[in-house]
């Protein structure tokens, strides 16, 4: 009891023993969770850093982006993959394939059947439909970008360029309302799915309609509220809540796509003195019938194998092929969705096809600017291209150009069985550069004892790791 009578105020601690504290050693492995306080450390001990899997050496550290690249190196076979689908045609039985994705599937690869003149029409398409900001105007935008010295002229490039984006994918944000809508009442109970449903009608007569003020205006004020007022009533933080986040976001890019503000953008950039002056004097549906006739927006309408794949794709996912089908197109997917990522700084292209017989498949990988954008004679820069092939019962081919202008170089690696013919293929190459008007400097061809793998032909790829750890 304390002495509350005592004619003095007691020291404090003076009657307490003092109590002999040891603190463990950092390095003390029977002691869990110590803190170092010389450095700064999480609460479990790890240090963000690995070892990276690759030759450099470089170190890496939990991100999004070092996320992108596990992924994308967990991701290369696709070729094999491919291969393997276009392979069960006419095997159903054997496959265990249903018999109804079956049909569609030999419908897929009849479309890929192609001679030369189809080769080239289709490699023209996807390449178009895979570069959003391709063409003189986005040339003459980019160039001043890179240029100015105005953070205030920049913003305006990269607002008109985020509002062009958003405008020339309206079709594609219309289908995700729409199906987002419908999930929605697949998630609610039946009084309020009634509702959703209703609005749901509205949505695809004015999407049909081209409405698209109507249908901003539908979402904004009537399926929103009532979404919101259904989660408050119910508490219900489930699927119905996500999908209205999914929702909130496709909403924002169709009304920032709206044509009002996209024109309004580029009047800003004509009056900004860097486009040409006839275009400051285009009226306003001069402007939207140059931007919707871009050469993005024209492969994309016309982009025949794309919605083929995208369909097959949803419904392998679905499981109307089988368990097997499924995982393969959960593959090819999730490959394509790595290599369309932000963080992927190159152009990626697939292209399947039967020739002559035979299945092949081939990835091409395009760096337009392998230099920086540093060029130095007549602004030409450099430019590395990486295809693989596979090529039904041949194997795989890797190779590897080096351009400058007209000027190129290759590194082919090929299967062991080919490699015998090596300097025939030299050869054949050297030929086949030189007749499109090429200059060849240097051709090797080499036995291809392991697959190129991205990070060697792409140093690029890894500069990402010097940037801010943005991981959630």
């Amino acid at each position: 009891m304390p002495a509350l009578l005592g004619p003095t105020n007691p020291v404090p601690g003076y009657d307490v023993q003092p109590v002999k504290v040891t603190v463990p050693a950092p390095t003390d492995t029977t002691v869990q969770n110590i803190v170092d306080t010389d450095r700064v450390t999480r609460p479990d001990q790890r240090t963000e850093q690995h070892d990276t899997g690759d030759s450099t050496g470089t170190a890496r550290y939990e991100s999004n982006y070092m996320t992108f690249l596990q992924r994308l190196r967990g991701a290369q076979n696709l070729p094999d993959t491919f291969m393997r689908v276009m392979q069960w045609a006419g095997a159903e039985v054997a496959s265990g394939i249903q018999d109804g994705f079956a049909k569609e599937l030999a419908e897929f690869l009849e479309f890929i059947r192609m001679d030369e003149s189809q080769l080239l029409a289709f490699l023209q398409n996807q390449m178009q439909s895979s570069s959003r900001f391709a063409g003189t105007l986005f040339q003459l935008l980019r160039d001043a970008c890179r240029n100015s010295q105005s953070d205030l002229l920049r913003s305006e490039i990269l607002n008109f360029l985020r509002r062009y984006s958003d405008f020339s994918s309206t079709e594609h944000l219309e289908s995700k309302l729409l199906r987002a809508t419908e999930d929605m009442t697949q998630s609610l109970p039946s009084p309020w799915a009634g509702q959703v449903s209703q609005l749901l009608a509205q949505l695809q007569n004015g999407v049909a309609a081209g409405d698209r003020e109507g249908n901003l205006n539908l979402l904004r004020k009537e399926l929103f509220p009532l979404i919101a007022r259904y989660v408050s009533t119910t508490h219900d933080h489930g699927r119905a809540r996500s999908i209205l986040s999914m929702l909130t976001l496709d909403l924002a890019r169709y009304q920032n796509g709206e044509p009002e503000g996209l024109i309004r953008s580029f009047r800003h950039l004509s009056a900004s003195g860097i486009l040409p002056d006839e275009l400051g004097r285009l009226s306003d549906e001069e402007i939207l019938r140059l931007l919707r006739e871009a050469d993005f927006s024209k492969a994309s309408r016309n982009n025949a194998f794309a919605d083929r794949m995208a369909q097959l794709t949803d419904r392998a996912l679905q499981g109307q092929g089988g368990a097997s089908v499924q995982e393969a197109f959960h593959n090819i997917l999730t490959s394509i969705l790595i290599n369309e990522s932000v963080y992927m700084p190159l152009k990626h292209l697939m292209v399947p096809l039967e020739w002559n017989g035979k299945h092949m498949f081939s990835e091409l990988w395009v760096d337009p600017d392998a230099d920086d954008g540093n060029g130095q004679s007549g602004g030409e820069r450099d430019m590395r291209v990486l295809i693989k092939l596979d090529v039904e019962t041949l194997g795989s081919f890797d190779l590897l150009f080096d351009t400058r202008g007209e000027n190129v170089s290759l590194q082919a690696v090929c299967p062991k069985t080919v490699t015998p013919f090596a300097g025939s293929i030299t050869q054949a190459l050297s030929t086949i550069l030189t007749r499109n008007g090429l200059r060849v400097g240097d051709v090797r061809v080499s036995e291809r004892t392991r697959p190129v793998a991205l990070s060697e032909a792409f140093p690029k790829l890894f500069r990402g790791m010097s940037g801010v750890n943005v991981r959630a």
